[in-house]
């Protein structure tokens, strides 16, 4: 069972073929437009940054499970308007000042007349960073250097661990998990896009278990998959 209660279901079928479906990558977003964002203030912000406009490195700090590796890979492409080459870089190779300037040193007067296919900026994307004090201050460096140039985007569940010279380089954007009543529409969509529909207390009462046992985006598509999965019967009252 996906939680310790039962949240019993009504589901209004339309046809009756069992749904097996992955609805996180069956309906993962693949643009800005998509994203569901869970308040103002992180659509203002990394709208800003699809602008391209905003070169200031960012940070996107939350726990996990709320959309920050897919907000580095819609933020980029928002600004080119297409899929751009990306440099993904791992925390675990960024542990000395020789592994941050093979990662990020590049000839400066090459960059200031050309970038990677053509883009209007190199973009960096680095996971879960930690730096030891020799890394953190090579790290400094190329951020001034590169402003301008790249676009250096790092995602963390720890904010506290990072730098506080790197944190204050970077706009710090924390980003939550969607309250219940931020992804039910979105919710409501996904399970009428596979052809059934549901009454809105039954849904908002499965959202509010989620949140209430873990806030976490990729819980609600897994409730999403179990409601799906069980409908398979006219009418049925299915129990998650």
């Amino acid at each position: 069972m996906l939680f310790a209660v039962c949240i019993h279901i009504d589901i209004h079928i339309r046809n009756f073929m069992k749904k097996i479906v992955d609805t996180e990558r069956k309906y993962r977003p693949t643009s800005l437009n998509e994203f569901v964002f869970p308040n103002a203030q992180v659509e203002e912000i990394v709208r800003a940054y699809g602008t391209g406009y905003v070169t200031r490195p960012l940070i996107l700090s939350g726990q996990n499970g709320t959309g920050k590796s897919l907000l580095s890979e819609l933020i980029p492409t928002a600004i080119e308007g297409f899929k751009p080459q990306v440099n993904r870089v791992r925390s675990c190779d960024l542990n000395s000042s020789n592994e941050i300037y093979s990662q990020f040193t590049r000839n400066k007067q090459f960059d200031n007349l050309y970038t990677s296919n053509n883009q209007r900026y190199n973009y960096n994307v680095i996971e879960e960073v930690n730096f030891d004090n020799k890394a953190r201050d090579a790290f400094r460096v190329v951020l001034d250097e590169y402003r301008g140039i790249d676009l250096t985007i790092i995602t963390t569940n720890e904010i506290e661990k990072i730098d506080i010279g790197i944190r204050s380089r970077c706009e710090i954007l924390h980003v939550p998990p969607c309250e219940p009543d931020v992804f039910f529409p979105y919710a409501r969509a996904i399970i009428q896009a596979e052809g059934y529909d549901i009454d809105d207390a039954a849904l908002t009462a499965a959202l509010d278990a989620v949140f209430e046992q873990r806030p976490d985006n990729r819980l609600y598509y897994q409730t999403l998959d179990a409601i799906l999965r069980k409908a398979t019967m006219p009418l049925q009252a299915a129990s998650i």
